[in-house]
């Protein structure tokens, strides 16, 4: 067996699965015709949780800190939790209380679930009414949550609200699930959530550093005909993308946060490999569908086929199984 990078990647993607600490479930696939490659519905399905070889300590409470906006937040209670954002909701479950969640957004769609709890609302546009209702012990939410003024309406109810910091940088995950952790009152389960991520985000790092190519990549944001977009510097690509061994396209093409699609820009961006989410790709038909977006297939990514679709909590979230999509991700880019 060659000793390639992405062969010992592939071994050590075997090897975390069957880690203690970590149990995951995943599937890919691969279809092509004359000699072309997809890597369309690279779709993740990992559940990160702690390990229970050892009794989890209960949460330490009351808890006071002070959160993202400098406000100092006592929680007294995590009986009823409800986290207005999707990668926190992931954390609260991945941190064992699960149980505790009464109520997401519609943004939480991972782990399951979280998913088939009932919701509140979008996290763009919430209200304090729904919310209420669920009479919450603890609101978790990150400065996406819309309107503003839904925090201070929600501590008028005496409703204690953690707002915790977004940071677009690959400490990110591991500062929000220690935010939420502490916020909890189970840091020591934070610390073993972060100690598994870091190992994946530090194995797949070294990978990426080790190989020779570096293909051009685009990641895309696309929800039928009516919001076909590239991602750029402020949507997490800048970080993600180097981390990986790609070269960010965006990035050399002054694209800001998000801009369209148009065949121009695909034509001056020459990419070797689209990444997008798997429900991206199946709002507009499925690969099929996207390469009939004018541009994509004039592309050498679209020419070879090459798309990688990934769960869209997964890809997008920057939560728990952030290390695991950067593993999955050098495997993926770099794979023959």
């Amino acid at each position: 067996m060659p000793n390639t990078p992405v062969v010992r990647l592939g071994v050590l993607l075997v090897t975390a699965a069957l880690l203690g600490a970590c149990g995951s479930s995943g599937q890919s696939t691969s279809s092509g015709s004359s000699g072309s490659t997809v890597a369309a519905g690279h779709v993740a399905t990992t559940t990160i949780a702690v390990s229970a070889r050892e009794p989890e300590p209960s949460p330490v409470l009351p808890v006071t800190l002070t959160d993202d906006t400098g406000t100092r937040v006592t929680v007294t209670s995590v009986e009823r939790i409800i986290p207005v954002d999707g990668d926190l909701a992931e954390i609260v479950f991945a941190l064992g209380l699960g149980d505790n969640v009464v109520a997401t957004d519609l943004s939480a769609t991972y782990p399951p679930e979280a998913d088939a709890l009932p919701q509140i609302g979008y996290q763009r546009a919430l209200s304090a009414e729904p919310i209420a209702a669920f009479e919450p012990t603890v609101v978790l939410a990150t400065d996406l949550a819309r309107p503003a003024e839904i925090v201070d309406q929600l501590r008028s109810l005496h409703i204690p609200v953690v707002l915790v910091e977004r940071t677009i940088s690959l400490e990110g995950p591991a500062a929000k699930i220690r935010a939420v952790a502490r916020a909890l009152g189970v840091p020591e389960r934070g610390e073993a959530l972060v100690a598994t991520m870091q190992g994946e985000i530090d194995t797949a790092l070294a990978a990426a550093a080790d190989v020779a190519d570096h293909p051009r990549a685009l990641v895309l944001y696309v929800r039928g005909e009516q919001t076909q977009l590239i991602f750029g510097k402020g949507s997490g690509v800048e970080v993600l993308l180097p981390a990986v061994g790609a070269i960010d396209v965006a990035a050399e093409l002054g694209i800001g946060e998000t801009q369209q699609i148009t065949a121009e820009a695909l034509l001056t961006a020459v990419p070797d490999v689209f990444i997008l989410s798997t429900t991206g790709l199946a709002s507009v038909g499925g690969l099929d569908g996207l390469l009939a977006v004018p541009g994509i297939a004039e592309t050498p990514a679209g020419k070879n086929r090459r798309v990688l679709t990934f769960e869209d909590q997964y890809l997008f979230g920057a939560g728990p199984r952030y290390g695991r999509l950067l593993l999955e991700l050098v495997d993926a880019i770099h794979r023959p």
